[in-house]
């Protein structure tokens, strides 16, 4: 079973590109895997350096997570083209 998205948001109109495409998505296909996670990586330090200083501390926690849970994503889909 595939995971969803962590950073997907169809909802949110101002991350769809010219052509429909969500940013998230063209860097995805510009960038490896674990170019990726290393991104994800470093922007949940980022959140979790800066906590409470800019936005609402739960905004900031709920950022934090949704950079790790797309590190994970990441982690999983690389995990499965290993094994294929």
């Amino acid at each position: 079973m595939e995971k969803e998205h962590p950073l997907l948001n169809k909802d949110s109109s101002h991350y769809s590109m010219v052509d429909g495409v969500e940013a998230i998505e063209r860097m995805e296909q510009m960038y490896s895997i674990e170019e990726l996670m290393i991104w994800a990586k470093m922007t949940a330090m980022k959140y979790r350096l800066r906590i409470g200083k800019k936005d609402d501390v739960s905004k900031e926690a709920k950022k934090i997570k949704t950079y790790e849970d797309y590190y994970e994503y990441l982690k999983s889909k690389k995990h499965e083209s290993s094994d294929s």
